[in-house]
């Protein structure tokens, strides 16, 4: 699943910054625990120096033990290995009521030719309590930068990534039909944002380029076949009107004359697709969706014969800011489709709720993929005699003024809805 990168990136520092803030707590932890033990034994050793020192300037005389600090006895040692080196204990004290930890450091020497032991104390407890002291702060400081990165990161990457997000709005809203411009800055103050707009810029400056050449070559084509359509529609007429003309050749003329009639009405319409592609209806006003299909429905009632039963359920007014040549082609399309891809049924419901037109028609399934059906020149096999340009017509003309619309199926009810 794809997430934004911000939110990518700040996962990975917030999963990898934890474990390196661990794994060097632990390693200062280590760090303190083997500082502060030098510390103990330096402090050890300087205390048995003092101690020694007092007690051979007194001549022995010095108190030869204080519980907690040091003491001093007149023996050898049996077992050298406790001799010179830190190790731990407990000592009892009665007016804290427990043993107490510390560390103890003893060493052997030489007096008047007695041998002494002398062994010398500090307490664990407050070296304990510095190294809790120290890794709690440690640790403060650790999660207060692990915030200050996040954070920072955070704020950096937006105004880092701002230029990057303006492309990509800027890129989101060019639509090529509408013939807008786009032409992205080339001044980011980043030399990879300066190079994906550049690029981005000469593809559309190609795209455009090729775009406009396919267009033209549409809309001239359309403007050349109008005038031989014409020659042939009048040669025909004058071959038709002849005299003594046969059935099988008054036949083949009227063949003639209907595929005649249908280039001409694919050529007219790949005009009009053209003119749409290219924002030839500039002029807008206030179109009302409920008195265009009252006039639609009424004209197809009166002047088409045995035209389906229209049902009609208006619930509220529809306005639109567009041109109302193209809303009356849209309506028409809608309402001339519904009719010519009709069954025996011969049923059309025409629906207007919020700002929603919907036209159902009874109609055969379709024997082509639904997805496909807004593609130029796509159209069911039961109907020979269509161009399969109606819907590609009103497909452009939503893209024209973004409206969505929607086709489904089901239980013999061809369904269109337009969301204004």
């Amino acid at each position: 699943m794809s997430k934004p990168l911000l939110q990518r990136n700040t996962n990975i520092l917030l999963v990898w910054l934890p474990i390196i803030l661990l794994l060097s707590s632990g390693v200062f932890y280590y760090i303190l625990k083997k500082h502060t033990h030098h510390a103990e034994e330096k402090y050890l050793l300087l205390k048995q120096q003092n101690v020694w020192n007092g007690f051979i300037t007194t001549s022995g005389a010095i108190e030869k033990h204080i519980a907690g600090e040091y003491k001093i006895e007149e023996s050898s040692a049996t077992n050298r290995t406790i001799l010179n080196s830190t190790r731990d204990t407990t000592i009892f004290y009665a007016a804290e009521g427990k043993k107490l930890p510390f560390k103890f450091l003893a060493r052997q020497y030489q007096w008047n030719s007695r041998p002494y032991i002398v062994t010398t104390y500090i307490s664990s407890t407050e070296t304990n309590h510095l190294i809790i002291k120290v890794f709690i702060s440690e640790a403060i400081i650790l999660l207060i930068l692990l915030i200050t990165i996040v954070v920072l990161n955070r704020k950096s990457s937006v105004w880092l990534w701002h230029p990057f997000l303006l492309s990509i709005n800027a890129t989101e809203k060019f639509d090529i039909i509408r013939n807008n411009n786009l032409q992205l800055s080339e001044k980011t103050g980043t030399i990879e944002f300066d190079q994906l707009n550049n690029t981005i810029n000469k593809l559309v400056k190609n795209v455009k380029r090729a775009y406009n050449s396919q267009k033209q070559f549409v809309e001239n084509a359309s403007h050349e076949i109008q005038t031989p359509l014409a020659i042939i529609r009048a040669k025909l007429e004058l071959l038709i009107n002849q005299p003594n003309i046969q059935e099988k050749e008054a036949s083949l003329l009227g063949d003639i004359a209907n595929a005649t009639n249908r280039l001409s009405e694919m050529n007219k319409t790949l005009l009009l697709l053209a003119k749409i592609e290219n924002n030839q209806f500039p002029e807008i006003a206030n179109v009302s969706i409920n008195n265009v299909i009252n006039e639609i429905t009424r004209d197809c009632i009166e002047y088409i014969d045995s035209c389906p039963l229209i049902t009609s359920n208006i619930e509220n007014e529809i306005t639109v800011a567009a041109n109302l040549s193209l809303i009356e082609i849209l309506i028409n399309n809608l309402v001339n489709n519904a009719i010519v891809h009709n069954n025996d049924k011969k049923k059309i419901i025409i629906t207007i709720e919020g700002s929603k037109l919907e036209i159902k028609n009874t109609g055969d399934p379709l024997l082509v993929n639904p997805e496909t059906l807004f593609e130029r020149f796509r159209k069911s096999t039961y109907q020979k005699q269509t161009t399969g340009l109606g819907l590609a017509l009103i497909k452009q003309i939503c893209q024209l003024y973004g409206y969505n619309i929607e086709y489904s199926y089901k239980n013999n009810w061809h369904t269109v809805q337009i969301y204004f």
